[in-house]
């Protein structure tokens, strides 16, 4: 498959007119149009159809961007496989994870190892689809879901789903310096935490339900700068992941003797990846840096 041709598919699908991906690519309509024509020359398959003035695609083309996706990626790799052998070393990679692992532990991780780290930069996707992003241009993933047999990875360990109160919050005063709160007494409370998309959701769900009871007031975000704000204004109880936030009080949760658990994590990458043993390293370093947070 000419790789041209499929960035010029890829173009096509992502811009969603001839003359859009004309001007993301940088040349003219008419040229774009004739190598999209000779690509279904090429490979004997009717890839576009016309609906009205507009050049859409066809079920057969929807099935070749994937493909497209693929060969592309692995032509980058392949690049910076080539500047890493010249290098001798790994210049920058890309993490991909959910926007609130990203805020709440990559960054303040990447923050912490300065120099000690490869130059790293982050690639936002959802719980479900991060692995997806290993065909795609991320070197690594963070995941809160097991990775399957195909992939390198390493377990990081389990970040804990907390009640987190300003310092003036009757909480704090009640609970007497104790580091838990009964999740009855919570559900007293107006609370703020995170969408049924959220995995941090579900164990919470699921500990609220297994205790044998239901979420009274709530109010739903998954922004965990706005969880925070919101905790911090006293304006209801937040719920989250979030490691040490800022003039918060945190508190773990329970029912009894159980208690609410959390969200684990595990590092994943592709099995000879040109940076390996860097990634192997950087992930190693990771669940240091989280387990160190915990304490």
């Amino acid at each position: 498959m000419d790789m041209v041709k499929a960035k010029y598919l890829l173009a096509l699908a992502e811009s969603g007119t001839v003359t859009a991906a004309a001007e993301r690519l940088g040349i003219t309509q008419p040229a774009l149009s004739r190598q999209l024509r000779r690509f279904e020359e090429e490979l004997d398959l009717e890839l576009f159809a016309r609906a009205g003035s507009t050049l859409v695609l066809t079920d057969a083309a929807r099935a070749l961007l994937p493909t497209c996706r693929r060969l592309l990626a692995e032509a980058a790799r392949a690049g910076r496989a080539v500047e890493v052998l010249r290098a001798g070393t790994a210049p920058a990679l890309r993490v991909a994870a959910t926007p609130t692992t990203i805020s709440t532990l990559l960054a303040p991780f990447i923050e912490e190892a300065g120099s000690a780290i490869p130059l790293l930069t982050s690639i936002p996707t959802s719980h479900y689809e991060v692995f997806d992003a290993l065909e795609g241009a991320a070197d690594m993933v963070i995941a809160p879901i097991p990775p399957g047999r195909e992939v390198a990875s390493l377990p990081l360990g389990s970040v804990p789903v907390r009640a987190w109160v300003p310092p003036a919050h009757p909480l704090v005063a009640e609970c007497s310096g104790a580091a838990t709160v009964e999740a009855r007494r919570l559900l007293e409370e107006r609370l703020v935490l995170p969408s049924r998309r959220s995995v941090s959701r579900g164990v919470i769900d699921s500990f609220i339900g297994s205790a044998g009871l239901s979420l009274g007031p709530h109010v739903e975000c998954d922004d965990t700068g706005t969880l925070c704000a919101l905790a911090r204004a006293g304006r209801a109880v937040a719920l989250m992941t979030e490691l040490q936030p800022d003039r918060l009080v945190g508190f773990d949760i329970v029912a009894g003797e159980e208690s609410i658990g959390g969200v684990p994590l595990v590092a994943a990458w592709r099995p000879g990846h040109f940076a390996g043993q860097e990634l192997a390293d950087l992930a190693e370093r990771f669940r240091g840096f989280i387990a160190g947070s915990l304490l």
